[in-house]
This record gives structure tokens, C-alpha cells and sequence, in this order.
């Protein structure tokens, strides 16, 4: 049944539809947010038959992303109903906020009252019945029911109903602000004149409620309280499904799911990767037993192609085992069956140096440390005197170290370790497929990997490189773990081409596919295409202006710290990307809010570079 339209108010509607709905990409990336669908109509076309039915007769309607497809809408609309709509343009948008698109509207509101309306707010009818009945000569709608998030503009309440404090930086509120507010004429005049004031300043980032907090500095702004009533602000893909739930069609909620469970992240993080068709095929191949025949093949294939990543060309000195767990379960393997009569010296200039360090505490080990500073490059005069001087057994260290994207010089630390005939770990988890390990060339004792960085693999299992010696001197030692004895895995891989626990089997069809990927075209190719992945990464992000953590001369080709924009804190901006579809890695430790990290491991192409530097370009334009 038609619902009866009340007759006409004396109210000016202006409807803000000007931003960009960053946080809504990919939705919003061709359509504007107004004109996302809700029950088989725009957001926009919602709000304003709405209006049209409590009498609203003139809307302005300020415009600015994808203006041509919202203009065109208008005009199709103003065909089918009774209301005169006019179209402001701010052409602005990308650089200005809701205080100038307010502004910019001013022409079409002389000596009327203001109804000031975001365009991205879905509501029942019920709260405009109740905001243009109101009395009062200024209303904001408010709903003191709320949780209020860092991203919702918060009102502080007096016991009177009048608004003391209003803003997305207030530390707490009493209610959160719909985006919906009603102004008497005089009142329209005050919020316009305050406007003009903060704009005169050259600071066009203001929110419109900035003019607010002026106009309540002398005039009472009264909260309507519509806690019980539907209403959602659309600011994420979240808001955007509880608009659906409350008042879309069930075949809109479950094309919008669908979509979200279809949605590709672009994951420019050192681990996880993008994995490649081949891989993803190879997950799905037949189940095999495990102690079969079959899977004692597929095990030694893959034990094989490892060797030739890790430089083996002598499989009678070295060989490779492969874990269930993590990289950091083949350095725990690794420790853990050294024996406490080994005597480590642990050198550290990140994270995971650090890593290896607690991780030696943990197990109680007799080690030694050289701790630098983050990104601070190893001194190689003092790392030899180190261990000159130490009686050390095991010269322990990260090649590629994750946290700062520093490349430490292998060849150099192993050739110390040689001259003073000491042991090697070399954990070499996220350079291994990167960069050149050479473990035989380098005389490196044990070697650690895993499959799910530059191997570009699937995660869940990791790999323990070393010297067929080293493994058998294993027996004296009386391991710290069952699961992870280093010696026995060592028995099972080499005399029974076994696991000696059950293997994650799909990960090894998975991690064979990886490396005919790297081992057929060649590992020099593969070591090639990460190197100009990195340099066409860098050039585009200096041309942004960023700031890199490190001097390239020190950087790995697959790994990018990037000091953060000034104005960001590390979360906002990750979410920001990850919006757009592009996972980044946040500054660890005391590079939290300082910095975040860019890989380019797994299926980056040169093209998703480009898209991934567009991408950030928007974020801090």
C-alpha cells in the first residue's frame, strides 16, 4: 500500500555523497557508495523518498566520486517524484572532507531551515518522524546504544539532552552521531558562517562537525536519543552487511556473502604467499597412504629437489630432512638436539636473532651473544674476535633477518666459522629460494627453511639442510623434544625414507610443485625476477616519497621496511590497504607504528606491483 506523503516542510535537505568509500573497496571502486543497493534501490534513492514522503520538497545533493553515475541517477530520479533536487559539485573530494562539501552548498539553503543528511545512512522512517518533529531550534539524532569505535564520530550528553562535545577524536561519548542533524534557519546561518571560518584557514580536512562544536559554543544543540530504532552508517563492508540484515532482500545478503568469501587479498607479506596454480592443483591430488610406497617416493623427490635450493651437489655429505611445523620448529629442532655441552655464540640484529636467542634460553643451552641494534650491520672484526676469543662450538644467526629486511652477509659469517673450524646455523627461513644459500660451498653445518616464504609454498612445513656428519653425531646427544629429535628424523629420512610421525602428505604434493616452479626454469631465474620485482617495488614507492628503513645496499630483493606516513599509526594504515585488497605486514617490535614491510615472494607479478603502488598512492593521498 502507498504511504500517504505528508504535506511540504520548510526544510532545505542536503545530502553529502561526495567521498570515496575507501574503506568499501572493491565495492566502491566503480560504484560510489550512494548508489550501492539496499532492497532494490540506490542509498541515495532510499533517503530521498524518504524525504519526499515527510514532506521534504528541495534537496541539494553535493557530489564529487564517480559524480557522472550519481548526477545521472538524480536526474532519472527527479522523473518518478515530487521533490526539486540540485547537484553540487565538488570536484574537491579527493583532497578536501564533509565540512567543504557542506559548505559548498550553502547557495541552496537561504533563510531555511537545514536538514544536513550523510549520504551513507540507511534508517527506518521512524527517525525522521522523530527528528522533524522535534522541538528544538537545533537537533542532532544520536543513539546512546551504541559501542563507538575509533572511526565513529562520539557526543558527549548532559543530563539536559544537549551536546557538550562531538568528534571522532573524543576519548569516550555518551551516544554516537547518525550523521543526521536539523537546524532552524538561524541556526543554519551560525553553522555556515562558523564553517566559512575554519575553511578561511586553508584547512579543508575538517569534518562538519568541527562547525558544530563552534556553533554549541553559544547555541544548545540537542541530542534526539533513537536508541531502539533501525538505523546503520555505512562506513565498512561490515555496516554495509547489517544494512542488508536489516533491511535489504535475503538475495542481496547472500550475493553479498558470497562475494566476501570470494574476495582476493593480494598478500605483499613475507609469509604467507600467493601460491601459484600448480601448488593449488597439486593440494588436490589423491590421498595416499603414508607409509606407502608411494608417498616414500613422492618424500625422497622432494628431499631431493630441496638439495638442489639449499647448492647440494654432494648428497653423500649433506642431506635435507622435512618437518611438520613452522621454520621456527626447525630451529627448535636443531637446538634441541645439540646436547648442553655445546657452547653457542648467537649474533642477533633483529627479531629473529632474538628469536634464536630466547629460544636457546628456553632450552637451557650454553650460548654466547652479540646483540646489535636493529638493522645495525654486523661488524665482521668483532664477530671473528667473538669467536676467537669465546671457545664457542656453533656460530648461530639469521641470514635474511624478517623484522628489517636485512640481508646479512652469509658467505663472510661462514668463512669465520671455517677458519676457526666452528660448527654453522644458519637459519635461513625467509632467503631460502630468494637468494643464494650455497650450503656446501659455504661448509655450513645445519640450515634451516621453510615452504611457505620464498619457496612460495603453502604453510606447514619446514626443512633442516646439514651435513650427513653433523646428523650422526646426533646419537650421543640426548634430545630436548620427542617430536621434534633432529636425530631420529634424521634415521627415518635417510634409512626408511619415512617421517617418523604422520606428514602432512597434501603439503608435500604442495611443496613439489613449488620447486619444479623455481627448479624448472632455473634457480638464478627465479633469484632474477625477485631482484626486479624489488626494484620496480622501491622506485615506485620512493616516487610516492617514502622512506625506507634501511640503505638499499643492505636490503634483501624480496623484503621492504617503509617508514610509516606521517599521520598513521601502523594498524590504520595496514586496514586501510588490506581495504583495497593488499595485505602488508606491520612494523614488529620497536618498529611498531614506525614502519611497515612490502615483500614480493610468492605469484607477485610486475603488474600487481603496479596496482599495489596505485593502491598505496590513494591511501595517502
Amino acid at each position: 500500500m502507498q504511504r500517504k506523503k505528508r504535506n511540504a516542510v520548510a526544510v532545505q535537505a542536503v545530502i553529502l555523497t561526495a567521498g570515496e568509500g575507501k574503506s568499501l573497496f572493491p565495492l566502491t571502486r566503480e560504484c560510489p557508495k550512494a548508489l550501492l543497493k539496499v532492497s532494490g534501490i540506490s542509498i541515495l534513492e532510499r533517503l530521498i523518498r524518504q524525504l519526499d514522503r515527510f514532506g521534504v520538497r528541495h534537496a541539494a545533493v553535493v557530489v564529487g566520486y564517480q559524480k557522472e553515475q550519481v548526477t545521472t541517477a538524480l536526474i532519472n530520479l527527479q522523473e518518478k517524484i515530487g521533490m526539486t533536487l540540485a547537484i553540487v559539485e565538488n570536484d574537491r573530494f579527493a583532497e578536501t572532507n564533509t565540512l567543504y562539501s557542506a559548505a559548498l552548498a550553502e547557495g541552496c539553503c537561504r533563510n531555511g531551515s537545514l536538514l544536513l543528511i550523510d549520504g551513507d545512512l540507511v534508517c527506518e522512517d521512524a527517525v525522521f518522524d522523530h527528528l522533524l518533529r522535534a522541538n528544538a531550534e537545533a537537533v542532532l539524532a544520536v543513539d546512546t546504544g551504541r559501542v563507538m569505535g575509533e572511526e565513529e564520530v562520539k557526543v558527549r550528553v548532559d543530563h539536559h539532552n544537549v551536546a557538550v562535545a562531538i568528534g571522532k577524536n573524543l576519548a569516550s561519548g555518551s551516544a554516537e552521531f547518525l550523521g543526521l542533524a536539523r537546524f532552524s534557519p538561524a541556526v543554519t546561518r551560525e553553522f555556515f558562517l562558523e564553517a566559512k571560518r575554519l575553511l578561511k584557514s586553508g584547512n579543508h580536512s575538517h569534518f562538519y562537525e568541527a562547525a558544530f562544536s563552534m556553533v554549541m559554543s553559544h547555541r544548545r544543540l540537542t541530542c534526539l536519543d533513537v536508541n531502539g530504532l533501525k538505523w546503520v552508517e555505512i562506513d565498512f563492508m561490515q555496516d554495509y552487511e547489517d544494512a542488508l540484515r536489516l533491511f535489504g532482500l535475503p538475495s542481496e545478503r547472500q550475493a553479498f556473502r558470497v562475494s566476501r568469501r570470494s574476495r582476493r587479498h593480494y598478500l605483499f607479506c613475507p609469509g604467507p604467499v600467493l601460491v601459484s596454480d600448480r601448488v593449488k592443483k597439486a593440494l588436490t591430488r589423491p590421498e595416499i597412504g603414508h607409509r606407502e610406497v608411494e608417498f616414500s617416493e613422492l618424500f625422497n623427490r622432494v628431499r631431493l629437489k630441496l638439495a638442489r635450493v639449499f647448492g647440494v651437489r654432494n648428497l653423500h655429505r649433506y642431506t635435507c630432512l622435512v618437518l611438520n611445523g613452522s621454520g621456527s620448529a626447525a630451529n627448535e629442532a636443531v637446538l634441541g638436539s645439540l646436547g648442553t655441552k655445546k657452547k653457542l655464540l648467537i649474533i642477533s640484529n633483529g627479531e629473529f636473532g632474538e628469536r634464536l636467542i630466547r629460544l636457546a634460553e628456553f632450552l637451557e643451552l650454553d650460548s654466547q651473544v652479540v646483540r646489535l641494534r636493529w638493522g645495525q650491520p654486523f661488524d665482521l672484526d668483532e664477530i671473528e674476535r667473538s669467536v676467537r676469543r669465546s671457545g664457542t662450538d656453533m656460530l648461530c644467526f639469521v641470514h635474511h633477518e624478517t623484522s628489517t629486511g636485512m640481508l646479512n652477509p652469509l658467505p663472510k659469517l661462514a668463512a669465520i666459522a671455517k677458519r676457526y673450524s666452528k660448527d654453522t646455523l644458519v637459519d635461513a627461513v625467509s632467503s631460502l629460494g630468494a637468494v643464494p644459500v650455497d650450503i656446501e660451498d659455504n661448509e655450513i653445518t645445519f640450515c634451516t627453511g621453510s615452504a611457505n616464504k620464498a619457496i612460495a609454498s603453502v604453510p606447514g612445513l619446514s626443512f633442516v639442510c646439514g651435513k650427513r656428519a653433523a646428523f650422526n653425531a646426533l646419537k650421543a646427544v640426548k634430545a630436548r623434544s620427542l617430536y621434534l629429535d633432529l636425530y631420529n628424523h634424521f634415521v627415518y629420512s635417510d634409512r626408511k625414507y619415512q617421517t617418523p610421525n604422520t606428514p602432512a602428505v597434501n603439503l608435500f604434493f604442495a611443496l613439489e610443485a613449488a620447486l619444479d616452479g623455481i627448479l624448472d626454469g632455473g634457480l638464478q631465474t627465479t633469484f632474477d625476477r625477485y631482484s626486479a620485482l624489488a626494484t620496480q617495488l622501491r622506485g615506485g614507492m620512493k616516487n610516492l616519497g617514502f622512506r625506507f628503513f634501511l640503505s638499499e645496499e643492505h636490503m634483501s630483493p624480496v623484503l621492504t621496511t617503509v617508514e610509516l606516513p606521517v599521520g598513521f599509526e601502523g594498524d590504520e594504515f595496514h586496514e586501510r590497504l588490506r581495504r583495497l585488497g593488499y595485505i602488508t605486514y606491520p612494523g614488529k617490535g620497536i618498529l611498531k607504528d614506525r614502519a611497515f614491510q612490502v615483500a614480493n615472494i610468492g605469484q607477485i607479478s610486475h603488474s600487481d606491483v603496479r596496482r599495489f603502488i596505485d593502491a598505496l598512492a590513494r591511501v595517502v593521498k
